[in-house]
């Protein structure tokens, strides 16, 4: 009798396998072929003869594929404002630019932004006016998963590369940034005796700000902000 149910659990057993083996299978092959389905229409979009997904083809464009996806994810997110002005007050009448690049780099102002009617206008009725055009250059990198940035920068010794993180959360129009702490270089994580610390500053979106994108004489994105934006109550 126990022999009987031993043979009979084996059974179940190998079924089960197969079953779930089975399974696997088809929703690989059901991913297959929506990642191929998705290729193709960014070829037609992009205008790309060809007949044949084939090995050359897949060589020649598919890592293009990858990073246009990736773009337009990052774009229709919900949380962050690629491609748009946020501030951060230094003081309260002082104001530092930043903007996250839907290539997942950020740009800072490189100095204090002083409301004193040179760069920026004294604030009338609210309003701030940027009376010549403000340059923004690479400062690092970000990750963006659901509503929680991770912003990475580098800064450089004669004997390393050091990497600092800031982390925080983005609720509306506002990025609270929480803390801070060394991290690894190819990866969104802390080193392992690193500590972290305690941050407290916000960056604001100011929808009344334009950001003009461009590749710098370096090859990196920088952007040129125009426009006005709103002070602080």
């Amino acid at each position: 009798m126990k022999t009987r149910i031993n043979k009979i659990f084996v059974l179940v057993l190998i079924l089960f396998c197969f079953e779930n083996c089975s399974s696997q299978t088809k929703k690989q092959k059901q991913y297959k072929e929506e990642r191929n389905t998705a290729f193709k229409e960014y070829l037609n979009a992009q205008k790309i003869p060809f007949k044949e997904l084939n090995d050359s083809v897949f060589s020649a464009y598919y890592g293009d594929f990858l990073y246009y996806e990736k773009k337009l994810k990052l774009e229709s997110n919900p949380y962050l404002k690629v491609n748009k002005v946020y501030i951060h007050y230094i003081t309260p009448a002082s104001v530092q630019f930043v903007v996250y690049s839907d290539e997942e780099t950020f740009c800072l102002s490189t100095f204090d932004l002083d409301m004193d009617g040179k760069i920026l206008s004294f604030p009338e009725n609210g309003v701030v006016k940027v009376l010549q055009p403000i340059y923004l250059q690479y400062f690092g990198d970000y990750e963006l998963t659901h509503n929680t940035i991770k912003t990475r920068k580098s800064r450089q010794s004669p004997n390393k590369e050091t990497y600092y993180y800031v982390n925080g959360s983005i609720k509306n129009d506002t990025i609270h940034f929480t803390e801070r702490y060394e991290g690894k270089s190819k990866k969104f994580e802390k080193k392992t005796f690193a500590k972290k610390h305690k941050d407290n500053f916000t960056e604001v979106y100011q929808p009344g700000l334009v950001a003009r994108k461009f590749i710098n004489n370096s090859n990196l994105i920088s952007y040129e902000v125009t426009g006005e934006f709103k002070i602080e109550k």
